[in-house]
């Protein structure tokens, strides 16, 4: 299993570069990689989860046209990421993403405990 999702998450990132065309990436294809991070978030290792949000993360940097498919993707990303290291025990890696997600957060000041709690609701409308 953990070869197959290793196999499948290369294949993905070797799309990403062969099908990124001047930084813009069609939002199908980034809903696409939106879905396939959050399940193996969701639902792979912490390992497999780790590596796809990452990958994600930098899809969503790399595109300006990202925010057409929600404002708050890739803070969601950065959280989710932080959210696993926190979990593997890496506090510092965690804060830095957890900064990251605050600094990426589209809307009014928030706090990362709500905004923790907003992403922890709607990963569990999708579990």
């Amino acid at each position: 299993m953990n070869k197959m999702t290793r196999l499948s998450l290369l294949i993905t990132c070797s799309l990403v570069s062969t099908v990124s065309l001047a930084n813009q990436l069609s939002s199908d294809f980034l809903k696409n990689e939106i879905e396939l991070a959050h399940t193996q978030y969701l639902n792979g290792s912490p390992e497999s989860g780790l590596y796809a949000l990452q990958a994600l993360a930098r899809m969503l940097e790399s595109d300006s046209s990202s925010s057409s498919l929600g404002p708050n993707n890739l803070s969601f990303t950065y959280l989710r990421i932080g959210l696993l290291y926190e979990q593997a025990g890496s506090q510092a890696k965690a804060k830095v993403y957890f900064n990251k997600a605050l600094s990426a957060y589209n809307g009014e000041d928030i706090e990362i405990a709500h905004l923790k709690e907003a992403v922890s609701k709607l990963d569990e409308k999708r579990s």
